[in-house]
């Protein structure tokens, strides 16, 4: 696995599972085997609810016809988020959310046992969302909280699902799925949150 990957998911020692359900769509049964793995800092679990969190992961996972898929949710505080951000992106900034892929910059043997190879191409990643950060930002753009935590989980899923806004046709790409599965979470108007500069 990825150093990212390692070192986010030692923080999830505690972590709790949740089981993702689905609709009757086509994609249920491929759906209800996604997992969800969660660990909210207890400082933030009065503020966080689970299930805001796993409704966006599996709505971008159904979004983009993936299932049976491990996803890992950290939500911490600014310093925590920032020394991540020092470590693996060397920037010495704050930040909302970031995306650790298991396989990125990884190379697997073509001696490794199928089993293990199986699982190591379920398990998606990890997420690390700074609840401080979406705070403020639900507060200066006049969203809910819920609605910010799931916009910063879809677009972070999204980055492990192999997208990315690093070109403009890459990011309109982006951001129609992204504008596609955030107006079947939340009634919130996120224009002005997803036209800012910041991204």
């Amino acid at each position: 696995m990825s150093e990212a990957h390692d070192f986010a998911i030692q923080d999830l020692l505690s972590a709790q599972i949740v089981s993702g359900t689905n609709s009757a769509s086509g994609l249920a049964n491929l759906m209800t085997n996604a997992q969800f793995l969660i660990q909210i800092d207890q400082q933030f679990q009065a503020c966080v609810e689970e299930s805001w969190l796993a409704e966006a992961a599996r709505a971008t996972l159904h979004a983009c016809e993936r299932g049976g898929l491990t996803l890992s949710i950290l939500v911490v505080n600014d310093d925590e988020l920032l020394r991540y951000n020092r470590i693996f992106r060397q920037q010495d900034a704050p930040t909302d959310v970031l995306s650790f892929a298991v396989h990125e910059g990884l190379t697997l043997s073509g001696e490794m046992p199928d089993a293990l190879a199986a699982e190591l191409d379920a398990d998606l990643g990890d997420l690390l969302l700074a609840f401080p950060y979406a705070c403020r930002q639900s507060e200066r753009y006049g969203h809910s909280l819920a609605a910010e935590l799931q916009l910063l989980v879809v677009h972070g899923t999204l980055h492990l699902l192999g997208y990315d806004h690093d070109t403009e046709s890459r990011q309109a790409e982006m951001w129609r799925k992204q504008t596609e599965i955030l107006s079947s979470l939340t009634g919130d108007d996120l224009t002005p949150r997803l036209t800012a500069a910041s991204w």
